[in-house]
């Protein structure tokens, strides 16, 4: 699995600033590190975009100052053109707007669950996509998290957790 989406309801309108200050909240109460990246700032000089690097406790520090083991987060501000997302199979005809990207799950699925469970404990009503046709809640990270092998829920569907 290459990407994780957090979907949120189209519209939802949640300021990109609320959501970086929860997401330096929650890697604070889940104990990881996070590192500010790139942001993307309009004309009239309010942040549209924001990467962020997130890695467990334990991670080492390069000479480079980089983390490694890190997971990007991508953080969007709506609206944001290409963000949005029908997940036609799922038959809702609900519109999402893809709030956070994380690339690169792949290998780092341990650090990924951590920081999506803790996020979603203060955004229960978004879900996260994991680039096929699965679907995970809160409900189901919380499963992951006490019943399953932290590296390998995400290949597994939240169905059988």
């Amino acid at each position: 699995m290459a990407s994780a989406f957090v979907l949120v309801e189209e519209n939802s309108n949640i300021p990109i600033g609320r959501l970086v200050r929860d997401i330096q909240q929650t890697c604070l109460e889940a104990k990881l590190n996070l590192v500010f990246g790139i942001q993307d700032i309009d004309s009239e000089q309010n942040m549209k975009h924001c990467a962020l690097g997130i890695s467990l406790p334990d991670q080492q520090v390069s000479d480079h100052g980089e983390i490694n083991n890190t997971i990007r987060v991508d953080v969007y501000d709506e609206p944001a053109p290409h963000q949005y997302r029908e997940l036609e199979w799922r038959d809702t005809g609900q519109i999402y707007f893809n709030t956070l990207i994380i690339d690169e799950v792949y290998q780092h699925e341990e650090v990924a669950l951590t920081f999506l469970y803790h996020f979603l404990m203060r955004y229960p009503q978004m879900v996260v996509w994991m680039e096929e046709d699965w679907v995970y809640t809160l409900s189901d990270l919380e499963k992951a998290l006490k019943t399953s092998n932290q590296s390998d829920w995400c290949y597994v569907n939240p169905n059988t957790l």
